[in-house]
């Protein structure tokens, strides 16, 4: 009985990492359908955006950001914004 408990702790060793590392190989296969966003998510997603706005502009007030990084990250995050705004009202 300890002989085959041996190999079952053996095959578990080995076939762990060895599924692992083979997993990503056959993830690819699998169709993954992405879900359009429903009309909360989309909300709560909006609201998100909007306090790191606010955060953003904080950290550039007390210094931490310079201008050019704060205007670059403030119209992505507006971007970002304006397709859930667009996405939004098309629901």
């Amino acid at each position: 009985m300890d002989l085959i408990a041996d190999y079952m702790f053996t095959l578990i060793i080995f076939a762990a990492p060895l599924i692992y590392s083979i997993q990503p190989l056959l993830l690819s296969r699998i169709n993954i359908v992405n879900k359009p966003y429903d009309k909360e998510t989309l909300k709560r997603k909006k609201i998100l955006l909007y306090r790191q706005i606010k955060e953003l502009e904080m950290e550039f007030d007390i210094g931490n950001l310079n201008q050019e990084d704060f205007l670059l990250r403030r119209s992505e995050i507006k971007a970002e914004v304006s397709e859930i705004i667009t996405s939004l009202k098309k629901k």
